[in-house]
């Protein structure tokens, strides 16, 4: 679906387990969507993340025939914002795109931009890791959370899998009733006995997408009614709960806005259900109006100079749709 004479922007969206890519033009038609491995720099090496992204770029330029360079890439990426941007980072990224113009930011700002169209209003995101992301009508932006695996990610599918690990352990020490949660970890990670849990996390390694991936049993359990899982989510709901209310308070948001996004949102309504009741009125759950990675595209597009106009905005709209209806064929 090669564009004549149009020139081509990218957004990119990398986090912890995946990245995608989409491809639109100067008019905002979005033309091609891709996917790669996980692109945080802090928990993989450079290399992987040069690979993800091109990965990625490679597929959403092969889906719609582009073969033009790109006139600008708007990359958000997980672990960006909490250190100095290295300027290994920029290199490698640069590298991986081929921009002509290549622009660099957090992927809860892509996602918070997608959501709102650059308006107001707050994200949370329950993936791999979490994040509480806002902005308010004056312009400025704040954020609670995205501190990683090991300090921080409360509420997310690390956090979820990880405290239903431990609550195997603690029910095997009759600290905490048992639960259903045993022969679902035990079968999850390959271990004929709770006491293999030792060799299976400090012998083999569980990677933290590994671990996330548990919090689907978690959720499922807790869904059947296993007492155990559902004081997990409670505590994470409203560990979710206290990130949106401080957030709202630094940016003085009377009747604030929030977009539910990650794969532990997406990925089960019951848990969706469960933390909208748990936070009450402290915000009103709205539908984004983009996805994450057409927050970066806009943002690419107005990064290098070009208004989204009502126009624009309605071709990216139209052809947004279109496109993830193809993707999920």
């Amino acid at each position: 679906m090669e564009t004549c004479g149009m020139k081509v922007f990218s957004g990119i969206e990398g986090g912890a387990s995946r990245t995608t890519c989409v491809i639109g033009d100067e008019t905002g038609k979005l033309l091609g969507v891709g996917y790669g491995g996980p692109s945080n720099y802090l928990t993989v090496s450079m290399e992987t993340v040069k690979k993800s992204l091109r990965e990625a770029l490679d597929s959403a330029l092969k889906a719609c025939g582009v073969l033009r360079s790109l006139e600008g890439a708007y990359v958000g990426l997980a672990g960006v914002g909490l250190l100095h941007q290295p300027p290994i980072l920029e290199n490698t990224v640069q590298k991986a795109t081929g921009s002509k113009k290549t622009f660099i930011n957090n992927d809860g700002y892509v996602a918070m931009h997608g959501a709102f169209a650059g308006g107001p209003g707050m994200i949370l995101v329950s993936g791999t890791g979490s994040i509480a992301m806002g902005s308010n009508e004056n312009g400025k932006v704040a954020r609670v959370g995205g501190w990683g695996h090991i300090l921080g990610d409360e509420g997310s599918g690390f956090h979820l899998g990880l405290e239903g690990v431990r609550a195997v352990t603690r029910a095997h020490d009759y600290l905490l009733p048992s639960t259903e949660l045993t022969e679902k970890a035990l079968s999850f990670f390959g271990a004929e006995r709770v006491e293999e849990l030792v060799r299976v996390f400090y012998l083999d390694g569980v990677g933290k997408e590994r671990l996330a991936a548990f919090s689907e049993e978690v959720l499922a359990a807790a869904s059947r009614g296993d007492g155990v899982a559902i004081e997990i989510v409670a505590s994470e709901c409203k560990a979710l709960k206290q990130m949106v209310r401080v957030l709202r308070a630094r940016l003085s948001l009377d009747t604030p806005r929030l977009a539910l996004f990650g794969g532990v949102f997406e990925g089960s309504q019951w848990f969706t259900k469960r933390f909208i009741e748990e936070l009450g009125d402290d915000a009103e759950v709205v539908k984004p109006q983009f996805s994450s990675v057409t927050g970066a595209f806009m943002l690419a597009l107005t990064s290098s100079c070009i208004e989204l106009t009502p126009e624009i905005i309605e071709n990216i709209r139209e052809s947004e749709n279109a496109l993830l209806r193809q993707s999920r064929r």
